[in-house]
């Protein structure tokens, strides 16, 4: 009895194993009864017998199959079409950058440029400046004890008598002119440089630094005399040229021999 039901379980099984394989080697539609097959039909012994379908179900599923088929390529034809970017790209975004970029660097490079030469070109400090014709100039010279400012060229101007200068050490600034200027900015720190009437002397109010009338360094921290700028006569007008600052005599210098002619105005750092 064992090895009957042994046989028929083993039979069951083969006979399971090739239906299963044989579904599934047989292409089915989704939703359909498979092509070429009808319901099986029991018979009276208990056998199976699998029927063919007829043809026009056949027909009926190659017809669907070749239907889905269509659908589906259908839909693949009419996929929606891609998005256009609406800002740019991250190529023109790094072009763009880096043109501005450039572009910042030429603007500033103009700028700078500008600034340089904007002084000759308006004819302000920095350029060539006429002061006024060599007797006049030596006039207010002599009506304002001994000296005359001239704030658009930051010059202080005194007289240079080229007696007092056997050596010539500063005939080449004064060019003949009788005349010498000064730039009006201490060489210590940069303060403006004020004449004191009673010394006769430029007396710098910051820290005491003291120059003589030619601007040659006679006490205080500055460690030089003042700077200077070039004069010349120019068609009958004295030309101070600003756009060349002359650095002034060493401590040493000793050229004009003039003591304070009075008390100072400032007193010593």
């Amino acid at each position: 009895m064992m090895l009957e039901i042994l046989a028929a379980t083993a039979t069951g099984l083969v006979v399971l194993g090739w239906w299963m394989r044989r579904a599934a080697l047989c292409p089915v539609a989704v939703g359909a009864r498979p092509a070429g097959r009808r319901d099986a039909t029991p018979r009276a012994d208990g056998t199976v017998v699998l029927m063919a379908a007829p043809t026009d179900t056949a027909t009926d599923t190659s017809s669907g199959e070749a239907s889905g088929t269509q659908d589906t390529t259908a839909r693949a034809a009419k996929k929606p079409p891609k998005r256009k970017p609406t800002g740019p790209s991250r190529r023109q975004f790094l072009k763009w950058g880096m043109g501005l970029g450039w572009l910042g660097v030429l603007a500033g490079f103009g700028t700078a440029s500008l600034a340089f030469i904007w002084p000759n070109l308006r004819g302000g400090f920095g350029a060539r400046i006429p002061v006024g014709t060599a007797d006049s100039i030596l006039g207010e010279i002599d009506s304002n004890q001994g000296r005359v400012e001239f704030p658009e060229a930051r010059s202080l101007i005194v007289k240079y008598d080229p007696s007092l200068d056997p050596e010539d050490q500063y005939a080449d600034i004064t060019t003949g002119t009788g005349i010498m200027a000064l730039y009006q900015k201490c060489v210590h720190l940069g303060c403006k440089v004020p004449w004191c009437a009673e010394s006769q002397w430029w007396e710098c109010p910051c820290h005491g630094s003291k120059y003589n009338r030619w601007g040659e360094w006679q006490e205080g921290p500055a460690p030089r005399g003042l700077d200077r700028f070039l004069v010349e006569e120019v068609d009958g007008q004295i030309v101070v040229d600003t756009s060349t600052v002359i650095t002034g005599p060493s401590r040493s210098a000793a050229v004009l021999n003039q003591p304070p002619e009075g008390p100072h105005c400032q007193d010593a750092a």
